[in-house]
């Protein structure tokens, strides 16, 4: 009876000891929610990269959920503003002030994310790492891994060149002053002196005046938004030259203006010689139009003092703040499984990673468009990481067409100046 009774008591005891053990085991299980905007070729590779992380990290159960482009940022901002969101997201470097302003970005954590030190992560992006991935670094603290950067260089049609005795290649304006002369020469004009193809044209919606305007007064040493005090500075010599040479292309010139089709589109419609608001991406949608083509660097003005093109922009992985310690941990080491195929998201996926695992190899340096990309990344920056990003955006495009609809250029900065440093003071006390 005795070796019976004891029988019975070693078999209950491995039953509570199992039953122990799988409650542990689920209680262990770390479940993270990853949230990506469509792109149709790039969600084959992030499963591929999932299933490989959840195999090799058996306690961490990755829920993906992709969601349309167009409903990303307000479910994204509204989850986030909640408490609710995802643990893991992938957005672009217009909310990223937002976000951090808001406190809702955790650091990133290089251990989990597999080298010793943030400085390793920079290394990975060779020379330039530090400002490849400044688009996400505030206050010299990293808070993403990019997916995808890019930048936008300038499309020539070769053909419409020759057409009007030009070499795309030699003739390509390198000067903003030489744009004129150039565009002038592509443009051709009905009876009545308006347009029918345009030389060059500005993209004019106000969503692009980050990208495109702010970068040119950059090359002349202004700086029209202070990210770090949340101030404007737009009534300066530098951002007056821009203005005037923005309004004199539209009313002086009659070289283009908001009134034309947009420049992407007339490109590809072969009614634009030049276009310089596409990036890489862009080749595709050329080839398909049946354009020759060539690319050339963004131009800089002649008493420029910084040489850089456009602006980068990117998106980056970024983990909530609010997620749990494991969960961030666990997070950031997903980062870098997602990011860890730059070959596969640029080769299939047309998504840009310029780690120098990639840029370095034969395939990179033979790509007819990437090593000019690379090279104005390096020399080039992003906008403003601010809070009101959308907003101060929308309010420079305002103070623009009261300019191009004949007010006082000097007012209307004064007024812009005041405008948007409300804005981005106030967005900033409300992140």
């Amino acid at each position: 009876m005795k070796t019976r009774t004891r029988l019975i008591c070693v078999a209950i005891t491995l039953i509570l000891l199992a039953a122990t053990s799988g409650t542990t085991s689920a209680q262990n299980k770390i479940s993270l929610n990853l949230w990506m905007h469509i792109h149709d070729p790039r969600i084959p590779i992030d499963k591929d990269n999932i299933a490989k992380f959840m195999k090799d990290n058996p306690n961490v159960d990755v829920q993906y959920t992709t969601i349309n482009a167009n409903d990303f940022d307000a479910k994204l901002n509204t989850a986030l503003a909640s408490g609710q969101g995802p643990d893991v997201f992938n957005q672009w470097t217009a909310y990223t002030g937002q976000f951090y302003k808001a406190g809702a970005l955790a650091p990133v954590d290089p251990v989990a994310f597999g080298v010793k030190s943030v400085d390793d992560i920079y290394a990975l992006y060779g020379d330039a790492g530090k400002a490849l991935l400044a688009g996400a670094t505030f206050n010299k603290q990293l808070y993403g891994i990019p997916t995808e950067l890019s930048i936008y260089a300038c499309y020539a049609n070769n053909d419409l060149f020759k057409a009007a005795g030009l070499d795309p290649v030699k003739d390509f304006p390198a000067t903003w002053e030489d744009m004129v002369t150039v565009a002038t020469k592509l443009t051709i004009r009905d009876a009545n002196g308006v347009p029918t193809q345009r030389g060059f044209d500005f993209e004019w919606p106000a969503g692009f005046l980050y990208l495109t305007f702010e970068p040119m007064v950059h090359q002349l040493g202004g700086q029209m938004v202070d990210q770090d005090t949340l101030t404007a500075h737009l009534d300066t010599p530098e951002v007056k030259q821009v203005m005037k040479y923005w309004i004199d292309w539209a009313k002086t010139l009659k070289l283009g203006g908001p009134q034309y089709t947009a420049s992407r589109d007339a490109f590809l419609a072969k009614q634009l010689a030049i276009e310089c608001t596409m990036g890489n991406w862009g080749v595709p949608g050329i080839e398909k139009a049946g354009i020759k083509w060539s690319v050339h660097p963004v131009p800089r003005w002649k008493n420029g003092k910084n040489d850089n093109g456009f602006g980068i922009y990117a998106y980056f992985l970024m983990v909530s703040a609010n997620a749990s310690a494991d969960k961030q941990a666990a997070a950031w080491k997903l980062t870098s499984y997602l990011t860890s195929t730059p070959d596969r998201a640029f080769l299939e996926a047309g998504l840009f990673q310029p780690r120098v695992s990639f840029t370095t190899t034969d395939k990179f340096k033979a790509d007819p468009v990437m090593p000019l990309f690379l090279s104005e990344m390096n020399k080039s920056f992003y906008p403003p990481l601010v809070p009101g990003f959308s907003e101060s955006g929308d309010a420079l495009g305002r103070a623009r067409d009261r300019i191009l609809n004949g007010e006082d250029m000097d007012t209307v900065l004064k007024d812009a100046e005041t405008e948007v440093t409300d804005i981005l003071q106030k967005a900033g006390k409300t992140s």
